[in-house]
């Protein structure tokens, strides 16, 4: 098994949730960290947490939908650490909405959220890993991009995108010493979706994933053996049963 010390990784959607609990991880695995969110308060608090480790952390305040956000997280790192090992795609956002009550403005807020900023962020990123031939790309889709749900139409469509993006990324760019994994978690005991279908209380009470279970399960992608990869992980809680 590799280490992450040493390693720089780009996290977006990092000021809270899964975000903030792969960030913590990384920490303390070592990893040099460029952490990107829209929430300056929230992510540079999520930044000393990660140096209080030891870890040596930078970030940039932007919108992952926006393609200057992307070029400009890359460029950082870049500055700062000098190359771009690991690209976690994590951003995201959800709503709880029937077809017929999502709006347009509804749709292309989740897909800009989810896939462009992905898309966006790969883009940016891969040139500075193929110079070194090699680097990880993970791409946080669900278990709602393996079946849909109802009610979350326009997040089903996204987080399917994501898994075909990751397929096809796999063929496009293994050869050139880039990996990439698809990342799907079950529902995690986060802010995700409170107020939008979620409740406080109701997350608080359900078992789901901890930002914690995540950083460890991406930590275990990020240190794999050079001889094998993980293109896929689905990650649930021990309360959920399918």
């Amino acid at each position: 098994m590799t280490t992450l010390k040493n390693k720089t990784a780009l996290i977006t959607g990092a000021s809270s949730g899964f975000g903030k609990g792969t960030a913590l991880a990384f920490a303390k695995e070592g990893a040099n960290l460029v952490l990107t969110a829209r929430r300056e308060d929230k992510l540079k608090a999520v930044a000393e947490h990660c140096e209080a480790f030891g870890a040596k952390t930078t970030y940039f305040v932007g919108d992952a939908r926006h393609e200057s956000t992307a070029i400009s997280s890359v460029q950082l790192a870049i500055d700062t650490f000098g190359k771009l090992d690991i690209l976690v795609n994590n951003a995201g956002i959800g709503r709880t909405l029937s077809l017929t009550n999502t709006t347009m403005d509804d749709y292309d807020l989740v897909m800009d959220t989810n896939v462009r900023s992905a898309f966006a962020f790969t883009k940016s990123a891969v040139p500075e890993m193929l110079k070194n031939h090699d680097g990880q790309i993970i791409l946080v889709s669900s278990v709602t991009g393996i079946v849909g749900h109802p009610d979350e139409t326009a997040y089903t469509c996204s987080k399917f995108a994501l898994r075909g993006f990751g397929q096809a990324l796999d063929k496009e760019l293994l050869s050139k010493g880039i990996r990439t994994c698809v990342f799907c978690p079950h529902a995690g005991a986060t802010e995700f979706e409170v107020g939008y279908g979620r409740t406080k209380e109701g997350v608080a009470n359900s078992g789901f994933l901890t930002p914690e279970d995540v950083g460890e399960a991406l930590v275990s992608v990020c240190t794999q053996n050079k001889h094998s990869r993980i293109v896929e992980l689905r990650l649930a809680s021990n309360n959920v049963t399918y």
